[in-house]
């Protein structure tokens, strides 16, 4: 889906625009804006992921994830410094991002997840999965959804470098006692995925019970692939117990990223 030149110059997307983002996460699971933020923005998300990806190479090797288990092979999942160009207004609190999101899971929801993941060459399938568990797992109803995820893809994503497989039409709503991956890898195999290729800075929301998997990396470069997770504010998920934030970075928010933040715990200068 692509926003019309005016919702770009505006930085607003049109009412329309809105719900029909609304209902193709409802029925299928997530809405792709493709290539909204600009290149040089892109190119400083990536800069600051590699940088970051080193030091944490070198520091301490284990937070990466790489080949921690047979699902990271050759792939990175790691927390991203709460700090620019990671919690840029136009990335943490995007007008175009925002409006589907507080449509779908409330205006009072909370930002819980700054991270990164991607693909490094030489990866492999993922099993098919959700990233939600169920609540319920006993029960045979199909809940509204209680977290919904941005990616933003620092580079493009093509056919070669690891594009995610996504299995759409309304597999995401599920009952909760069939959201379990034995079920979701069984039934999986009898579905065909859409490849979600997209040029860098394209914005992929996605209910976070969308049943997807990555794919192997046949390029020789990273794929770097940012993901924010927004959530009704009574859940956190078990994604990461803080987001590290400061409190002179708190208090250098908009009135609105602080509404998103208000439930981290705040980092306090230690005195000198």
């Amino acid at each position: 889906m692509k926003l019309s030149p005016e919702e770009l110059k505006n930085g607003r997307l049109d009412p329309e625009t809105v719900e029909s983002a609304v209902e193709q996460v409802r029925l299928n699971g997530y809405v792709l804006f493709e290539g909204v933020l600009d290149s040089e923005q892109v190119e400083k998300m990536r800069s600051a992921f590699m940088n970051a990806l080193d030091e944490a190479t070198n520091r301490s090797p284990e937070s990466t994830e790489v080949n921690t288990t047979e699902f990271r092979k050759n792939r990175v999942r790691m927390d991203l410094p709460f700090d620019e160009p990671f919690i840029d207004p136009s990335v943490i609190t995007s007008p175009f991002v925002l409006p589907v999101v507080e449509k779908l899971i409330g205006a009072d929801c909370a930002c819980i997840y700054l991270s990164a993941d991607a693909p490094l060459p030489g990866s492999d399938y993922q099993v098919v999965h959700s990233d939600q568990t169920p609540f319920f797992p006993e029960s045979t109803v199909s809940l509204p959804p209680a977290g919904i995820v941005l990616n933003i893809p620092l580079v493009d994503v093509t056919e070669e470098n690891g594009p995610m497989e996504a299995f759409p039409g309304g597999n995401h709503l599920m009952p909760e006692n069939r959201n379990h991956p034995k079920y979701i890898e069984e039934a999986a195999s009898h579905l065909t995925p859409v490849r979600m290729t997209m040029p860098k800075g394209s914005l992929l929301i996605r209910d976070l019970r969308m049943w997807h998997r990555g794919t192997p990396n046949n390029s020789d470069h990273v794929r770097p692939n940012v993901a924010i997770i927004y959530a009704r504010p009574w859940w956190r998920g078990g994604y990461q117990e803080t987001l590290g934030i400061s409190r002179e970075k708190f208090e250098g928010l908009s009135d609105r990223a602080k509404k998103l933040f208000r439930l981290e715990k705040i980092k306090e200068e230690q005195p000198s």
